[in-house]
């Protein structure tokens, strides 16, 4: 291998890279959106109709859309829309692409820092491969990840550049590319502490690695040194940046409630469960088995995992110190995985998950170092080469395998929560979500037992018991249905959707008088609804309280003065009223 002309191993490689790409995923061109992230950022995201327009633009730049700032993220999906419409095989594709894309650069990236072609190859198949990165590609919402993935490579290997040569045009385009990523996803916000690793392996710009022990670079290659004083100047820009993306992320999650509070989740549950994800993590890595699109938080049992882990991290920081000049890829390696994973790890708990495999996607880079350059341990040799390849060969060859197969549980919404069931257990979410297919396909009582099951797994979960109370109303079971939408209000007495539910069913079915407190609360929680003052005005209006349904109608055209619906109902009550001799207790001004 070591014959072949650099420029001929590069497209080798390349070629090679994107075959395996395209044989596990392009069956993706075919699936469906799936019923859960896909539907927040794409199918039911009224934004995306502003297309590529000044308003779209707008929406993307300034919003804190799901709870993140991730404008270029928000941009993609513009893009995507543009060009696919609600096509989900277009949305794939750009994904696959873009993982593809970032997958090779990451290649570069590392040929460029230590001038090993063939180890780089295989932190870059890894990384392109690994069936824990199926999600992140096989989900269109995972676009955030692989887009923030794309540009981490992109500034690597801009960084590699300015390390040889350092000039300023290449420390900003290094800048550049570490903004766009932190627009893409703001787990971006650890790269320069990365880039801190890289400057003592491979760059070796402490030059406290002897030659001998350092990258097998070719005799091309050559980084200047620096002091660490440099070294650290150099990355307060890209630490300022960090902040000022973690801040608007930190603003956007807490202002959707998306994080949760301490008392929810006290201090020893949240390390418990961090010790569980981060063995769990390293596990699934070596024996990626039983994934799954959502793992539930379980937090019984976790504080066990603490001793063993912290048995772990000990011995290998222990043995990483001890090796940081003979193997010091170990140690960069290990720090890689560990200071990437803690944006996500759960000590600050953001979402219901206890973990997720889309985290692993640029923390994995971490460990597949340690493992691609442990295994190269041995004195070069024909047989030692072989050894090498034909190991290696047989890794990608069940990684390969095995990402095709999860791949395709991904190709609709029933195939996804069917196969997460089979893997988790107390899997509430998957319950919910696959009864919520089933109500689509008007499989009503298969919807119903899935929606009960979420509810005796997590009694009070919001959704479920709304479903289940939709499909009650659908099969004549008043009673159930009013049960099931109080019981969610008191679990969750701010739950908006349910008491707008609740007050609708009680209208409709004939308490008024009911429905007239039940929306009394629903207007005073958004007092700038005009839905909710009309339906109130109509209640009233049950109730012969004309003069106060009048009030409540103006109201909703002050608020929103096309208001079709309200504007007819404020002209039958006028005329009921006219027709009665009674007057009206407010009117409209006119020019």
């Amino acid at each position: 291998m070591g014959t072949i002309p650099r420029q001929n191993k590069t497209f080798l490689i390349c070629a090679l890279l994107s075959l395996a790409v395209l044989v596990v995923f392009r069956q993706t061109l075919t699936f469906d959106f799936i019923d859960y992230d896909d539907a927040l950022y794409v199918v039911k995201n009224p934004s995306l109709l502003y297309g590529l327009t000044k308003e779209g633009l707008a929406w993307a730049a300034g919003s804190l859309y799901a709870a993140n700032w991730h404008p270029l993220t928000l941009l993609s999906f513009l893009v995507d829309y543009e060009l696919y419409g609600m096509n989900p095989g277009g949305y794939h594709l750009t994904n696959t692409l873009i993982h593809l894309l970032g997958g090779l650069f990451l290649f570069f990236a590392f040929r460029e820092m230590t001038g090993n072609s063939w180890k780089s190859c295989l932190v870059a198949a890894i990384f392109l491969l690994h069936p824990l990165h199926v999600e992140p590609v096989a989900s269109v919402a995972g676009r955030k990840d692989v887009l923030s993935g794309f540009f981490w490579a992109l500034t690597i290997l801009a960084y590699a550049r300015y390390t040889r040569k350092p000039v300023l045009w290449a420390y900003l385009l290094t800048c550049f590319f570490f903004i766009l990523g932190l627009m893409s996803k703001a787990t971006v916000v650890t790269l320069p502490l990365v880039l801190l690793l890289l400057d003592y392996w491979p760059l070796n710009r402490f030059n406290e690695i002897s030659e001998e022990h350092s990258a097998p670079f070719d005799n091309r290659l050559f980084f200047p040194k620096a002091s660490p004083a440099r070294l650290l100047t150099e990355k307060i820009p890209f630490l300022l940046l960090s902040g000022v993306a973690g801040l608007l992320t930190w603003k956007a999650q807490t202002g959707a409630a998306a994080i949760a509070p301490l008392f929810e989740l006290d201090f020893t549950t949240r390390v418990g469960n961090v010790a569980h994800s981060f063995l769990m993590y390293i596990g699934k890595t070596i024996r990626p088995v039983d994934l799954s699109f959502f793992y539930p938080y379980h937090p019984a049992g976790k504080t066990g995992w603490i001793l063993p882990a912290v048995l772990l991290f000990t011995a290998v920081g222990a043995l990483g110190l001890r090796l940081r000049k003979s193997a010091p890829w170990f140690i960069v390696g290990w720090l890689w995985f560990v200071l990437t994973m803690l944006p996500t790890i759960g000590i600050v708990q953001a979402g219901s998950q206890s973990m997720a495999d889309r985290y692993t996607y640029i923390p994995m880079i971490g460990l597949s170092v340690i493992a691609v350059w442990g295994s190269g341990i041995y004195k070069p040799s024909r047989k030692g080469n072989m050894i090498f390849a034909a190991t290696w060969l047989v890794v990608l060859s069940l990684l390969i395998a095995d990402s095709k197969c999860q791949t395709t549980y991904w190709q609709n919404s029933r195939t996804l929560f069917e196969h997460a069931l089979s893997t988790t257990e107390g899997n509430y979410l998957a319950h919910n979500n696959l009864g919520a297919f089933f109500m689509k396909q008007n499989q009503y009582d298969s919807a119903e037992r899935h929606f009960r099951e979420a509810l005796r797994i997590k009694p009070g979960y919001a959704d479920a018991g709304i479903n289940l109370a939709q499909i009650m109303l659908i099969k004549g079971k008043t009673v159930e249905a009013e049960t099931s939408f109080r019981n969610v209000l008191n679990f969750h007495p701010d739950n908006d959707r349910a008491r707008r539910l609740l007050c609708d069913f009680l209208l409709t079915t004939g308490k008024n008088r009911e429905a007239i407190v039940c929306y009394d609360k629903a207007a005073a929680a958004s007092p700038d609804n005009p839905e909710l003052q009309n339906n109130l005005a109509v209640a009233l209006a049950g109730n012969n309280q004309i003069d106060e349904a009048i009030i409540h109608l103006e109201r909703a055209l002050r608020l929103q003065p096309g208001f079709k619906d309200a504007k007819r109902n404020l002209d039958l009550l006028r005329t009921k009223n006219e027709t009665t001799g009674k007057k009206t207790a407010a009117s409209p001004k006119t020019p």
